[in-house]
This record gives structure tokens, C-alpha cells and sequence, in this order.
């Protein structure tokens, strides 16, 4: 699975005692959860296929629930006057995805998905995928040369 962010910075004016203030909010770090256990921070949001700058390969086959938290550092300027940092980071979750495996080879299909694909079993208790008792904790600051085996 290939995974990615769409955050980007984002500036904010806003009129605060009278002045005009800039704020502006810079993704710092990405801390993706790929619901088996295996979790991956990155200071990179990642990139759509062929990139593989963050990407998981199940070893078990169910439905995961995957999760994203976007870690935000910020700035501040007041009538234009150079950039201020703002202690701290904030940290906003993502609207969670599920995701389902099935352990095949991956594959690309164009528009016609064959129909062996579309058999996915509906999510519940008996199809959610295990936890991997060897999932990792890593953390990559280059995007990844693979997926995480």
C-alpha cells in the first residue's frame, strides 16, 4: 500500500488588538499508523504512485484501519515585520481510512478491475486483519527506497 498526505503550508491573516497578523502553519512530521501494529513517523508527506516514499506491505490478510496525525510547527509576522516562530507544534489527526488485504501481489489494473479484485469481504469482527507480532516502529527523514517488509 502507498500512502501519502496532502498538507501543505498554509498562511493565515488575521486582525488581532488592531494589527494585521500573518500566521503560518508548516507541516513538520507525519505520524502514519497502519493499524497492525506497524507504525512509521516522517518528516516527508509521502507521493502517489510510482513513489513508494511511504508504503506498507501487510503480512497478514484482513481489514486495517489506518491513521494519520499531521504535526504542525507555526510562525507569526505582525504588519509585515519579519517571521516569529510560535513555541510548540500542533497535531491534527486525519479522518481514519480502512484498507483491506489480501496478501496478492500488487498489481496495476487501469479502469477494468478484474472481477477476482472486487471479492472483498465486508468489515467485521471475523475479517479484521491481525496485530503482526513483528511489526516495527520507525522513523525516516529520507523517503523510503521500498515498501516496509
Amino acid at each position: 500500500m502507498i500512502a501519502w498526505a496532502e498538507s501543505k503550508e498554509q498562511t493565515f491573516d488575521v486582525v488581532m488588538l488592531g494589527q494585521a497578523v500573518k500566521v503560518r502553519a508548516t507541516p513538520v512530521k507525519y505520524v502514519w499508523d497502519f493499524g497492525d501494529g506497524t507504525v512509521l513517523t516522517t518528516t516527508f508527506p509521502g507521493r502517489e504512485y510510482p513513489a513508494r516514499d511511504v508504503s506498507m506491505r501487510y503480512a497478514y490478510q484482513g481489514w486495517y484501519e489506518v491513521s494519520l496525525v499531521t504535526q504542525f510547527s507555526g510562525e507569526y509576522s505582525v504588519n509585515g515585520g519579519p517571521w516569529q516562530p510560535i513555541a510548540g507544534t500542533v497535531s491534527v489527526a486525519s479522518q481514519k481510512r480502512w484498507i483491506y488485504s489480501d496478501l496478492r501481489e500488487a498489481r496495476l489494473v487501469g479502469d477494468e478491475v478484474p472481477e477476482e479484485y472486487r471479492n472483498v469481504p465486508e468489515r467485521g469482527p471475523d475479517t479484521l486483519g491481525p496485530v503482526n507480532p513483528n511489526a516495527r516502529v520507525e522513523t525516516l527523514t529520507a523517503p523510503h527506497p521500498s515498501p516496509i517488509p
